[in-house]
């Protein structure tokens, strides 16, 4: 939690806006690099992309630091779906162009077809 004393005015607040979404912004790429990473560890150890019990207990997790932040606990947990779903597609682009692994058409028999897609591949996603 931020320590700096609250905006006075408008523009002050603005400002303060954006600055906190540059770092957001700036986490995000962070986190999508250290994904890519993942993919590739991942892909080198033959494992799939997705883990629902990391993802469960990610959501959990994040529902909980957002309760404890003052934060609505399912706008956070909205958030992070949208994340984890960027970083699954991400990594099936990226395993993909790669051509390594099995195909992102085919579910393996550890991991079921995406909701959404019916595609699965074999980085890791539950980053």
């Amino acid at each position: 939690m931020s320590t700096s004393p609250s905006p006075t005015t408008v523009p002050e607040a603005r400002a303060r806006i954006d600055e906190i979404n540059e770092r957001v912004v700036e986490l995000l790429a962070e986190r999508q690099a250290i994904v890519d990473a993942l993919c590739e560890l991942k892909a080198d150890a033959d494992r799939t992309v997705r883990d629902p019990e990391r993802e469960a207990e990610l959501l959990a997790h994040v529902r909980a630091v957002a309760d404890e932040a003052g934060l609505p606990p399912a706008l956070a947990e909205t958030l992070f779906e949208e994340i984890l779903a960027h970083s699954v597609e991400r990594q099936r682009r990226q395993r993909a162009d790669g051509a390594a692994g099995p195909s992102a058409e085919e579910p393996s028999a550890e991991e079921p077809a995406d909701k959404a897609t019916g595609a699965v591949s074999t980085c890791g996603a539950q980053a």
